[in-house]
């Protein structure tokens, strides 16, 4: 297994889904062979944004 810190740009460019930078990030994160690891401040980085946006998911 690869340890892969997972930055917030990589979630917000996976969720978009339409821009260049969509599909790399998706395959980053689909890659079986990856254990994600994070800090408890991902979840600070990215819930405003979500929040903002109005996602609830």
């Amino acid at each position: 297994m690869i340890k892969t810190f997972i930055d917030s740009g990589v979630l917000i460019a996976a969720a978009r889904g339409n821009s260049e930078k969509s599909l790399p990030a998706v395959q980053v994160l689909d890659d079986a062979n990856r254990s994600f690891v994070s800090s408890p401040f991902l979840k600070l980085e990215v819930l405003p944004k979500a929040i903002y946006n109005q996602c609830r998911e």
